[in-house]
């Protein structure tokens, strides 16, 4: 199957890539829930250790920290980088190792996150699943940026941060003050969706039928229905866009 017409652009000066969205492959559950035990035992705490954050950020083929201390961690396809130094991805005590730390395993305990199991046995990522993770979290970011353009000054935006413990990349944005506050985002997926998604949650509750996801008090877009559309970055917007003017919508609580 052609994947469809690549989109480019310019994302902390790198230039990204991504492509119309295909039927993910079989290896992507797994490779998914591999990858997001790397992110919580080693990859966010190498960078927590230095200056106490813990996010993360999209990145070609997959997920970065931001820079700290004059070091940058990614996870790239089925590679380890560590400041410019490509690992294979093996297991979790290997990674550690190559991080310069010890798996923070108190994570576990913080967090409703995959339990870390044996440290010592390999991690299952194959690495066409892990680009297609890295896929969705750059069409996630790119949205997530297109409404951050849009905000105003009252909505006090966050920037799109890729939160470890969840593996969803989010920003937050509205005016708490009058109920208008939401967060939009995306999953690749969790115990309530079997596959990724697109999500908005306001933090009102369900303040519209809109709002009427069984797992969560908020809305989902499947990315199954995205593989079909032509252009399912304007449907995606679409999406986001609608949730938003049913937030704003809400009656003022000030």
């Amino acid at each position: 199957m052609h994947p469809g017409p690549r989109r480019t652009g310019v994302r902390y000066g790198v230039v990204m890539s991504t492509t119309a969205l295909g039927p993910l492959p079989p290896a992507f559950p797994a490779t998914r829930d591999a990858l997001h035990r790397l992110a919580v035992y080693v990859v966010s705490p190498a960078q927590r250790l230095v200056n106490g954050e813990i996010v993360l950020r999209a990145t070609t083929g997959g997920f970065e920290t931001f820079e700290f201390d004059g070091h940058r961690i990614s996870v790239r396809d089925d590679r380890l980088v560590v400041d410019g130094l490509a690992h294979p991805i093996t297991t979790l005590n290997a990674a550690a190792a190559a991080a310069g730390i010890e798996p923070d395993l108190a994570q576990e305990g913080q967090f409703d996150v995959p339990p870390p199991g044996d440290l010592d046995t390999p991690l299952d990522v194959d690495p066409a699943a892990a680009h297609a993770l890295g896929d969705w979290y750059e069409l996630a970011t790119d949205l997530l940026e297109e409404l951050r353009e849009e905000a105003e000054p009252a909505d006090d935006v966050t920037i799109v941060r890729l939160w470890p413990e969840h593996f969803d990349i989010a920003i937050d944005m509205g005016d708490a003050a009058a109920g208008r506050r939401a967060t939009y985002g995306a999953s690749p997926g969790d115990r309530h969706h079997d596959e990724p998604y697109l999500y908005v949650s306001p933090w009102a509750g369900r303040v519209h039928p809109f709002f009427g996801d069984p797992g969560f008090n908020g809305a989902a877009l499947r990315r199954s229905p995205l593989e079909r559309e032509r252009d399912p970055e304007a449907v995606a917007l679409a999406f986001l866009r609608e949730a938003r003017e049913h937030v704003l919508a809400t009656p003022s609580s000030g």
